[in-house]
């Protein structure tokens, strides 16, 4: 770009080092990083997660879950890497960390597009790349929301039997499946959802050869994430079946699902709780253990924010 009319080279110089789009990228990513803090600390005092009086885990089991689930969200740094990576966009693993752990509670803000641009707007240092990074951040969203359905479809027949319940989350499977992978039924979902909502649907059709990798790593964390979520289950209730476990892959994924289609408040809690009372868990403790879980999973999204930050600190980021 050269100055134009009045326009001098000095002026030009100043210009250009103000609207530095790397630079900008970083302030806009800062004000989110506040923001997203601010909004998770209002919720958790809304929700009054802070009250533990009633819990008494067990904590052997406590201490092991923890690790788990804390593993896991290290997996899901390395499944964003590797989207990158295989998209022919080379980032180093600590730059992916801080990407993703510094806009992990990008999800408290309101809005459904944060957790999707968060991430990407870190590594950006131009609109052009930001795009493409968003593109795939999307995707991944989008792999670990369907992989989380079907990991938990066999389980929840088991539990539920063939109610409305079972052939609602079916039909929403079937549908995601051909919406994500098929470009006719994908289209034709994009037209339907913008009659609805008013809205335009703009996730991408998925090919299947290109994400077999992805797909490996966004199954090793969610597997962490039932075992470590049955530990925690063991740890509040004692003695219960592993089936319990895979309450959180059909919680937390309807739960998502709630907030791409509006009016799913609490839903990831209601859900958690009528699937372990039907694994034989008395009202009031399943309660309780949805409450403690949403606190538990935070603590992973703490570590990882935690983690992230050392690592900006210590310059691999």
């Amino acid at each position: 770009m050269r100055p134009v009319g009045n326009f001098n080279e000095r002026q030009y110089l100043i210009f250009k080092r103000r609207v530095n789009p790397n630079e900008m990228f970083k302030r806009l990513f800062n004000i989110f990083l506040y923001l997203s803090l601010a909004f998770l600390g209002g919720y958790l005092y809304r929700m009054d997660y802070f009250d533990f009086r009633t819990i008494r885990p067990q904590s052997e089991f406590l201490v092991l879950s923890l690790l788990l689930l804390w593993l896991g969200f290290f997996m899901s740094t390395v499944s964003w890497w590797n989207i990158m990576r295989q998209s022919g966009h080379e980032e180093t693993v600590g730059r992916a960390l801080v990407s993703h752990g510094l806009s992990v509670f990008a999800k408290y803000i309101p809005g459904k597009i944060w957790v999707v641009l968060g991430r990407a707007g870190y590594l950006s240092q131009d609109k052009s790349l930001f795009g493409k990074l968003s593109l795939l951040s999307l995707k991944e969203q989008l792999i670990y929301v369907w992989m989380g359905l079907i990991i938990s479809v066999l389980p929840m027949l088991f539990l539920y039997g063939l109610s409305r319940f079972t052939l609602f989350v079916l039909l929403l499977l079937i549908f995601l499946t051909l919406s994500l992978y098929v470009p006719v039924v994908h289209k034709w979902a994009g037209r339907m959802y913008h009659r609805v909502f008013r809205k335009e649907m703009k996730w991408p059709v998925l090919e299947i050869r290109g994400i077999l990798r992805v797909m490996g790593y966004i199954g090793t964390y969610w597997i962490i994430w039932i075992l470590a979520f049955y530990l925690l289950v063991a740890s509040l209730s004692g003695s219960v079946s592993f089936g319990v476990g895979f309450a959180f892959p059909l919680s937390v994924t309807l739960g998502l699902l709630a907030i791409i289609f509006p009016g799913g408040l609490g839903i990831r809690e209601g859900i958690m709780t009528g699937y372990l009372v039907l694994a034989g868990i008395p009202l009031e403790t399943a309660a309780s253990i949805s409450v403690c879980a949403r606190i538990w999973f935070i603590s992973g999204e703490l570590f990882l924010f935690l983690l992230s930050l050392a690592v900006k600190w210590a310059g691999r980021g």
